[in-house]
């Protein structure tokens, strides 16, 4: 009971440290005994490790923005006033889709309750509903595509995508995973370079990489890629 009580008391207190935890370790403190218990091949039988709950800090939501995966599905992403969390400062949590925002009643100006899943990645896990502002709904997703301004769709799944097959950012997050290391692994071919190429309407599909050999003149000139060498 002692043991439970000092692991409370410690959990209680981790703000106030000038350093971060995420649990405390309870240990046998009599080295013979230790031995006497032994080990398995992973851990020792005379200690055990309790992991607190992730911190969760609260914050003002300033505004959603929405962006276009490769697959066409709209992201909203919440913009909210920068707070220190497990370590980092932290000022965005993705919202996944339009009825994660309605279930948490997420609207401009919500206080929101963020935490960081596993100690790593932003969450936001609901709303002080007390101190939601006035006369204000909940955010809706655009049913219009942010970057092609083509009408977006919901069919049968959570998510709301835009029907343009050209959308410059699906075309864009395509090809940057294509060229990636989980696919074609193309060394030196990173995002800038597909955003600009796209940009400069050398890259309109996939295919197009492969046809590129064809502008090397003119893409060095324009300092799209590589440098022209002094010869």
């Amino acid at each position: 009971q002692q043991a439970i009580e000092e692991i409370e008391r410690i959990g209680s207190q981790r703000g106030e440290f000038p350093f971060d935890i995420d649990g405390a370790v309870v240990k046998v403190d009599d080295l013979s005994q230790r031995e006497q218990l032994g080990a398995t091949a992973k851990f020792p039988k005379w200690a055990v490790a309790f992991k607190y709950p992730p911190e969760e800090k609260v914050t003002t939501l300033l505004d959603v923005e929405v962006q276009v995966g490769r697959t066409g599905a709209l992201t909203p992403t919440a913009v909210f006033e920068p707070i220190q969390l497990a370590g980092t400062t932290v000022s965005r949590a993705v919202l996944h889709n339009q009825d994660f925002i309605t279930n948490l009643d997420i609207r401009l100006g919500s206080t929101l309750l963020i935490e960081k899943s596993g100690e790593v990645i932003p969450k936001c896990v609901g709303v002080v509903a007390e101190k939601q502002p006035p006369d204000s709904q909940v955010f809706q997703i655009p049913m219009v595509c942010p970057v092609c301004r083509s009408p977006a769709v919901r069919e049968d799944t959570a998510d709301i995508k835009c029907v343009n097959l050209n959308c410059p950012a699906q075309l864009e997050r395509l090809i940057g995973h294509f060229v990636g290391r989980g696919a074609m692994d193309i060394k030196g071919f990173g995002v800038v370079y597909v955003h600009d190429l796209i940009k400069e309407g050398y890259l309109t599909d996939v295919a197009d990489i492969f046809t590129l050999y064809h502008h090397r003149e003119e893409l060095i000139e324009k300092g799209i890629v590589g440098k022209e060498k002094n010869t």
